[in-house]
């Protein structure tokens, strides 16, 4: 490949506040920063580079995690040619003059190249004498003194990237636009430090805590309600609230006085300029923006409404979507967005926490899109108020995924809620499906354990299951046994269910052609059928009874449980006696799920399965010639 041509000198000129150059430069190192934060995804991870010019290398080169991907496909790598198309230069030691580019936009012109030129340190000599050019002579006011000694009066630099003049830091974007060096906040239209410079107005997804001067113009998109914490430093109170930009989303926090001023000032869904507020990493233990970094509100914060009609261009919120199928993935305890369809909803329903004996309301919803469904918890007001009889796309922003038996999502109290949201062509596409096919198809459930029989689990005897006490612990145990069904309850394989989605109760029959749900407290003209089958497995080592439901039951029945349930219906005897003999005595994989219940004083185990298939002998034989050639010999 040809060699590029470096932009000489224009390190120099960055640094200087002239950032609209696209350079072209060499990228002769890549340092991996990992950010202290308890994301798993790897979105926290910064890349430092060093960039070269081809006779100059600069080492504080912050690269935009919104390109990290070209160094994780190996496009960007030590040697590659680029060009720089959107930089910054942002102070992070005023004291000492540090400065760091921060690169948002570039583009790889040349991935595999050889190292051009013998670049050095760019020499502090040449970044404090401006060789004549008037357009970049950097002066510094102190007081009433009118220009700083001299370069040849001053102590010889070490050799460092550390940018000083005298005792002075060069100019950034920080201070660029004050004439002589002024250090006062020059707003527009006129001064003072409680005022909103408008001319200085950036995008969310370039804020970082090595600014120091800025100003953002946002919408309030979700707002939390004051919350009182106690801590060792006493009790204390918050909101939070999330900021969105065309460019991206950030949550900003208030604590105690700012909590008290901000609050009530601040309204959902209105924009606003906002500056002077501290930034750090982000804690994603609390935090559901798709930022690397949050913002905090303190005393210096000034905050101004915009008028009427500036921010129209201004997104009402920022989602980042997954397909609910998509959940079964992610780790349990972290969040995520997901829109769908609300295709059933519970009635309220009181619980009453173990640890502190407080009662919480919540509802549940049965969610769909096209591939799958899932079940939504709602807490407190957001269950209260929550109307899903006409079947609304709802949208979720900042969910919490549970593992309970399965993939389950439930709502913070800062989780937003938007009913048929227009920001999102989703909207739509939910409707026109639901609508025309939708409502009656069956999927499958993550709620249910749908995603438990995809889970790779060790194969053990039950006599093996028994002597390791699975099933014991907090958490339930999933293992697979090679294993045949010897016996079945037939009577009982199948009952009346509850018509309601999420329902799944036993009905009563009135004997007058309707059904009553305990549960739900209502009578209806119909029901369904269910699986509900007690079987017996057996392998060499023993036999255990388990519980097989829904899918699970069809694979081993080889039929519906309306079909079952008719046959019942019609009294065919045998029919039913006949299925249940094709069912016996074939080995299959059974997946199960152990967990210890309480029945009358006495704590058991309860075998459910979650998967059945058939075996794939020539990975059965392999699993066993590892087994074997793991056992130690026997001594005679």
């Amino acid at each position: 490949m040809a060699n590029q041509r470096l932009t000489t000198g224009s390190l120099l000129r960055y640094l200087r506040g002239n950032t609209t150059e696209k350079a072209t430069l060499q990228v002769v190192g890549i340092k991996t920063i990992d950010s202290k934060t308890d994301d798993p995804s790897g979105a926290s991870k910064r890349y430092r580079l060093m960039l070269s010019d081809g006779k100059a290398t600069f080492s504080s080169c912050m690269l935009g995690t919104q390109m990290n991907k070209l160094i994780e496909t190996n496009s960007l790598k030590e040697n590659s040619i680029v060009r720089i198309d959107r930089v910054m230069v942002n102070s992070i030691d005023k004291q000492n003059g540090r400065v760091m580019l921060m690169l948002y936009e570039l583009e790889v012109l040349q991935s595999d190249c050889e190292r051009i030129g013998d670049p050095v340190a760019l020499p502090l000599t040449d970044i404090i004498n401006n060789n004549g050019n008037g357009t970049n002579r950097l002066e510094t006011v102190n007081n009433n003194q009118a220009q700083a000694p001299p370069p040849a009066a001053a102590a010889p630099p070490p050799a460092t990237n550390v940018i000083r003049q005298g005792s002075k830091a060069l100019p950034t974007l920080d201070n660029q636009k004050k004439p002589n060096g002024d250090n006062r906040f020059a707003a527009k239209g006129g001064g003072g430090n409680n005022t909103i410079d408008k001319e200085r107005i950036i995008n969310i997804d370039t804020l970082n805590p090595y600014m120091n001067k800025w100003t953002i113009k946002a919408r309030v998109s979700n707002k939390g309600q004051i919350r009182n914490y106690e801590n060792a430093r006493g009790p204390g109170k918050l909101f939070s609230c999330d900021l969105v930009d065309q460019s991206g989303e950030i949550r900003a926090t208030a604590f105690n006085a700012e909590c008290d001023k901000f609050h009530s000032m601040l309204e959902m869904g209105e924009v606003y300029y906002i500056a002077k507020a501290s930034l750090k990493a982000a804690n994603r233990q609390f935090n559901t923006t798709n930022n690397d970094y949050e913002m905090t509100f303190n005393h210096d914060t000034i905050i101004e409404a915009c008028d009427a009609g500036e921010g129209e261009n201004i997104p009402q919120v920022q989602f980042n979507f997954i397909p609910i199928s998509e959940v079964a993935n992610r780790t349990a305890n972290t969040t995520c967005d997901v829109i769908g369809v609300v295709k059933s909803t519970s009635d309220m329903q009181t619980i009453v926490s173990k640890a502190s004996q407080k009662e919480f309301t919540k509802r549940e919803l049965l969610l769909v899109d096209e591939k799958a469904s899932i079940s939504v918890t709602l807490w407190g007001q957001q269950a209260e108020e929550f109307d899903g009889s006409s079947h609304p796309v709802i949208a979720f922003k900042g969910i919490k995924i549970g593992d309970f038996n399965g993939r389950t999502l439930s709502c913070f109290n800062n989780t937003l809620i938007r009913h048929d949201p227009t920001e999102t062509q989703r909207t739509v596409e939910l409707r026109v499906w639901y609508d025309n096919e939708g409502k009656s198809m069956d999927l499958p459930d993550l709620s249910k354990g749908a995603d438990a029989g995809n889970r790779p689990t060790a194969v053990k005897t039950l006599a093996q299951i028994i002597a390791e006490g699975l099933g014991l612990g907090d958490k339930p145990d999933y293992v697979s046994v090679k294993a045949m069904s010897t016996l079945m309850k037939k009577d009982q394989a199948v009952y009346m269910m509850c018509p309601e989605e999420r329902c799944g109760k036993k009905v009563v029959d009135e004997n007058n052609g309707s059904y009553r749900c305990e549960k739900c407290n209502k009578t209806y003209n119909n029901f369904k059928w269910a699986y509900m089958v007690s079987a017996e497995i057996s392998d060499t080592t023993g036999a255990q009874w388990i519980t097989v439901f829904r899918n699970e039951a069809e694979a081993l029945l080889g039929l519906t449980a309306e079909e079952f349930g008719a046959h019942k219906l019609n009294q065919s005897e045998s029919i039913i006696e006949e299925i249940v003999r094709k069912a016996m005595n074939h080995e299959r994989i059974f997946k199960l799920r152990a967990k210890a219940e309480q029945y009358n004083d006495e704590r058991k185990i309860k075998f459910t399965c979650v998967g059945i298939s058939d075996i794939d002998w020539s990975s059965h034989g392999r699993r066993l010639l590892d087994e074997i050639k793991q056992m130690e010999p026997v001594q005679n």
